[in-house]
């Protein structure tokens, strides 16, 4: 990788001396020396700066040719002008000219959304012409589209400007199985071979909800961030060459995607990751009918079993366990909760892969682990016990995935009477009657070709790439975005207090009850505003509890942590194994403590020594320079001795070693396999 020039930022003048030092010591190459600024250039590669990065000490490491000069320092800004549909009771003929309400209702001023005005339900105008503001469009962010097969040349993904179609066709299989096989501990076997993809022609028509999604997030007309880069997993489909990706190895894919993603030569970083998962995992019902009451055996809700012969308050009947306990009858699939997929899409939001997904179509609280309903169970006939107020994998609380619930074509703005309601659900998007692209079992699309369709359909898979498509608009121009900047911008903008709860009276069988939801909806607001200067924001509120949350001013309290010391230390660690799936290692290095941790990445700085004390018979540990099984591409570099140890103590003294990204792993088993990361 060709070296370039940095500027590295320090984030305090007293680290400076130091820092010089260490960067002598480890044989950077010095580019010009600032001693009165804490800016200092250096030459490097990418994976380099990355590294660079991590230390906490380092405000930031950037590349001197990005810094231009132009005109335009702010956000740009872009309009949509014309008919926004927004559903009622009248019969209606859809115009392709058409907007989705969605854009109005985030975009627009309180007068433009029209609370308890003359838009939508129960009202019978459907159509307002306006002109709305929506800052930056996606350039340069890749977004990932987790949903059925799309199709790779509808009319949407063109930009009318250029004719470049912004979908990529992009070979999971051939390009990162490789890299997979490194991070994959679930033993699943990766798809292999090349991937066709659909043309919008011979799309089945089933396969409308990808389509549907990506137009709302990505799309031309129905979308907001319009210039990003499309890309597609199928997951609730297959690919027109049939395969698709397995539920635990889908974000094994997206961190691999990630990770390996060449440096952008028009903007001199990585682009962002943005992913929409618009589905959930599901517990299928008894033969696949619908859930009756005599189906049900037992409730277990905050802490007491309740059954015929101890029934709640309201008596054991359908309408009680409804009203009591908020179950939900006529459905003929459940919410599947998984920590396996949770701890999977943790790790890849940790990693930065940006993570929103639809909270759920089932009229069912959404807990956190800390709430009083997330241990609740039902027990049904047929099917056994199962978490219902946990949610869908990969959509709840504690994957760390941005759970969107819908908001209802109401001019009162309630939440939708189908979505999952409560305190993990992080905000409620519009979600009803959205219109976006289709498959050809919708309406044809005049605006493109004969192949081109487009409908309007209902659920929190709809108002997800709401916040999908506002995340790439606000990842547009940023080396870096992250689940926790989406969340700090949403806490910042949205608007808290102005929905409907509670209308019949706020009980479990209540379509309106809030039970602990966020009073929350989106509001794209531009932090940097086309012309003149970034006003000072005063914060007011955390979003997670907002009765009970930040207020402003804070007084001066700081968390810093302590810089890393460098080179000649020792660190030691204990090696076991879990059968022949991980490593299981217990130590502290340069930066953590690990306590029986399974496969964790250890840090170091040149010059430090490693000990590894191995008790894992059949399993060799090998430190490598890849992640591959063998002997072969062992680290060659410092001084290593008993490499490849299933008993007894491996040291090696990482003096004159480079630094970057080196891996210990079994000989034998790709799944046991972790970082060592040398600063």
């Amino acid at each position: 990788m060709e070296d370039k020039v940095y500027i590295v930022t320090l984030h305090r003048h007293e680290d400076l001396e130091q820092f010089y030092n260490e960067m002598e010591t480890n044989q950077f190459h010095l580019v010009m020396k600032r001693p009165t600024s804490r800016n200092t250039h250096y030459k490097m590669n990418e994976d380099q700066a990355e590294q660079l990065r991590q230390d906490p000490r380092v405000w930031g490491v950037e590349l001197v040719e990005t810094l231009k000069v132009r005109r335009q320092v702010n956000n740009t800004s872009w309009q949509k002008t014309g008919e926004f549909f927004k559903n009622s009771p009248t019969a209606t003929n859809y115009q392709h000219t058409w907007f989705q309400w969605g854009h109005l209702h985030i975009a627009g001023d309180q007068v433009q959304r029209r609370k308890n005005g003359s838009w939508g339900d129960p009202d019978s105008n459907e159509i307002v012409n306006e002109q709305i503001d929506i800052f930056n469009d996606g350039r340069h962010v890749d977004v990932v589209i987790c949903d059925d097969s799309i199709a790779v040349d509808a009319g949407e993904w063109i930009n009318p400007n250029t004719g470049v179609n912004r979908f990529v066709d992009y070979q999971w299989f051939n390009e990162l199985n490789t890299l997979v096989n490194s991070i994959d501990d679930d033993g699943q076997t990766e798809p292999t071979g090349t991937i066709t993809y659909h043309s919008i022609a011979n799309l089945p028509g089933d396969d409308y909800h990808g389509m549907h999604v990506a137009g709302t997030a990505c799309g031309e007309t129905y979308g907001w961030a319009n210039r990003s880069n499309i890309y597609n997993i199928a997951v609730t489909s297959n690919w027109a060459s049939g395969q698709s990706i397995g539920a635990l190895l889908i974000f094994d894919y997206l961190r691999a995607f990630h990770r390996s993603k060449a440096v952008n030569p028009a903007t001199g970083f990585r682009n962002p990751t943005i992913s929409n998962h618009s589905y959930g995992g599901i517990i299928q019902m008894n033969n696949e009918a619908n859930l009756l009451f005599s189906d049900v055996n037992n409730v277990f809700y905050r802490g007491t079993n309740y059954n015929a012969g101890n029934p709640g308050p309201s008596g054991w009947t359908q309408a009680g366990l409804e009203t009591d306990f908020g179950v939900r009858f006529n459905l003929d699939a459940y919410p599947s909760y998984s920590t396996a997929i949770a701890a999977d899409v943790a790790d890849a939001v940790d990693e930065g892969v940006v993570v929103i997904g639809a909270a759920g179509n089932d009229n069912l609280i959404m807990d956190t682990p800390s709430g009083p309903d997330w241990n609740n169970t039902i027990d049904i006939n047929g099917v056994g016990t199962l978490f219902y107020n946990r949610g869908a994998w990969p959509n709840t609380y504690d994957s760390k995935s941005y759970n969107v619930g819908a908001l209802q074509d109401r001019r009162d703005f309630r939440r939708s009477v189908y979505t999952q309601f409560g305190p993990a659900v992080d905000i409620f998007a519009p979600g009803d009657a959205i219109l976006s692209a289709y498959s050809s079992q919708g309406i044809q699309d005049a605006k493109y070709t004969a192949n081109d369709y487009y409908a309007a359909i209902s659920g929190t898979s709809m108002a997800s790439p709401q916040i999908a498509g506002m995340a790439a608009c606000l990842a547009t121009g940023k080396p870096r975005f992250t689940n926790e900047d989406l969340r700090r911008y949403l806490n910042d903008t949205s608007i808290v207090g102005d929905m409907t709860f509670d209308v019949a009276g706020g009980a479990l069988d209540d379509v309106t009850c809030r039970r602990g939801s966020p009073n929350l909806y989106p509001h794209l607001e531009n932090p940097r505003p086309v012309a003149g200067f970034i006003n000072e924001r005063i914060g007011e509120r955390n979003q997670r509890d907002p009765d009970n949350g930040l207020r402003f001013p804070r007084l001066p309290t700081f968390h810093r942590q302590a810089p890393q010391q460098t080179g000649g230390q020792t660190y030691n660690f204990t090696v076991g194994n879990s059968g022949a799936s991980h490593y299981v290692i217990t130590g502290t290095d340069s930066t953590t403590t690990h306590s029986s941790a399974n496969d964790p990445t250890i840090n170091c700085n040149v010059g430090d020594t490693l000990v590894f004390d191995v008790s894992a018979s059949g399993h060799p540990f090998l430190i490598k320079t890849t992640a591959t099984t063998g002997t072969g591409n062992q680290v060659t570099s410092g001084t290593i001795t008993n490499n490849g140890a299933s008993v007894g103590t491996i040291t090696w003294d990482t003096t004159g070693v480079t630094a970057g990204t080196y891996y210990y792993i079994c000989q034998f088993h790709g799944g046991m396999v972790g970082s060592i990361i040398i600063s």
